[in-house]
């Protein structure tokens, strides 16, 4: 079994440049980062020779025809190098920076990020911790009325009051069929209760819901109601 297959690159005797023979073993999956002070070999190490060992093997996989095209790796200077992946390698470049800069954006890797949390990500809510799913209008109606199953709910929509007076607004809802309001946690009459002042904002009831988990019943806006089968 290779390497690769148990998990790891493993490097013996690492020579290229000022590399001393070193030997170590890189889990693959993982972040690993090479750390150390200026000239002690992260470089050497890191890319003149695992990039360029992934990097020659790579190109050797392709037709003689095929390698013409591309330039030619030299094989670094190692006893052993095995496991290693196809690799890429991202360096560092004199770039503009700002205030917003940040790795991703230095490296231009944050597109590659968008791509691949688009593709296998899954979207959950903030909220409740479920996962996020597209949802058409009869599945979005089927789940609340299911939810409400025996229960009322009141669909209401709002209206500040004119300076001309409330009275006047509550003649004109009547006359296109609204005709009750939402106050104080009950449905009642526009003019029941305590009437609303210029500039006060109150709650006209445009449909009432008798839900049931294979019905809702529909009543409202003074037109009669209507029943509906749950899809």
């Amino acid at each position: 079994m290779s390497h690769r297959a148990r998990g790891f690159v493993r490097v013996r005797g690492a020579r290229q440049n000022n590399l001393k023979g070193v030997s170590f073993d890189i889990p693959l999956n993982a972040l690993t980062v090479v750390t150390g002070v200026s000239g002690s070999g992260k470089s050497s190490l890191a890319f003149d020779t695992l990039y360029a060992e992934g990097q020659r093997r790579y190109v050797e996989s392709f037709s003689p025809y095929a390698r013409q095209f591309l330039d030619r790796v030299d094989r670094p200077k190692a006893d052993l190098i095995d496991g290693i992946p196809p690799s890429i390698a991202i360096d560092r470049a004199a770039r503009v920076r700002s205030s917003r800069s940040t790795v991703g954006t230095m490296t231009e890797i944050n597109d590659y990020l968008k791509l691949l949390f688009q593709r296998l990500a899954i979207l959950h809510c903030r909220s409740c911790g479920r996962p996020v799913r597209r949802e058409t209008p009869e599945i979005v109606a089927r789940d609340l009325l299911a939810s409400w199953a025996g229960r009322e709910a009141c669909v209401c929509f709002p209206i500040r009051a004119p300076e001309r007076g409330f009275r006047a607004v509550a003649s004109d809802l009547a006359a296109i069929g609204f005709t009750r309001r939402y106050a104080d946690g009950a449905v009642a009459g526009l003019e029941t209760g305590a009437q609303v002042g210029p500039g006060e904002e109150f709650h006209v009831v445009a449909e009432v819901l008798q839900a049931s988990r294979k019905t809702a019943e529909c009543s409202g806006n003074g037109k009669g109601g209507r029943r509906q089968e749950l899809p």
